[in-house]
């Protein structure tokens, strides 16, 4: 199922941009007021205790290689990190997300990705209002590049850690197995609430219409 909340536009955004390599791909800005989507049941669940096992298993490798007072330190399992068997299980969900994300958004152009994580949030973990190409007053941030995000929540068993967007007055329950994904831009700020109890666990990604971008793991 579907649940769809509809975005104003904020002004006319320039759809493309040309790379450094001389090719013109569209932009996040092409997608805005596009609506945010929210599908439950996305992944089966035996998709889903196959990622949360290897989330909670002692052996699971969360990437220590960033600075420890990085606010990413420890947090998330990178491609470079996981076993084989889940790395392919991921890049399938991926592959399934970005179909169905091309899809409702009528995006006919290649797609690839540069992420493709497990993410654990933890009690004290949140995240103020942000979007994942734009500064809030829609000057490009660091990934200018990244078009639309998908996160598949992964458990329930945790306080706090609800999505929220700001600017919509928009906070949507979430449920084990669901996929929310929604543009990258300034319309589309979105944060994390203080997680006071339990970890939650999710599988994240960004995509984009820029080769130039891509982790090498097909979309």
């Amino acid at each position: 199922m579907h649940v769809s909340i509809p975005v104003d536009r904020r002004r006319s955004l320039p759809p493309q941009v040309r790379t450094r390599q001389g090719n013109i791909v569209r932009t996040a800005r092409s997608l805005s007021g596009k609506p945010i989507g929210l599908v439950e049941d996305f992944v089966t669940e035996a998709e889903r205790k196959q990622l949360l096992f290897h989330a909670r298993s002692p052996t699971a490798k969360w990437n220590d290689r960033l600075p420890p007072d990085d606010v990413w330190f420890g947090r998330m399992i990178d491609p470079v990190d996981m076993p084989p068997k889940l790395l392919k299980l991921m890049a399938q969900i991926r592959r399934r997300a970005a179909r169905h994300i091309a899809s409702h958004y009528a995006i006919s152009e290649p797609l690839y990705a540069d992420t493709l994580q497990l993410v654990r949030w933890r009690p004290g973990d949140s995240q103020d209002a942000h979007a994942d190409c734009e500064q809030p007053d829609g000057q490009p941030n660091e990934f200018p590049w990244r078009a639309f995000a998908s996160i598949i929540y992964l458990n329930d068993e945790f306080e706090g850690g609800r999505i929220h967007f700001p600017k919509l007055g928009l906070e949507p329950p979430i449920k084990p197995r669901m996929m929310a994904f929604f543009p990258s831009t300034a319309d589309y700020l979105h944060g994390v609430t203080e997680v006071t109890q339990g970890i939650r666990f999710t599988h994240s990604c960004f995509y984009t219409f820029d080769p130039a971008h891509h982790d090498g793991h097909r979309v």
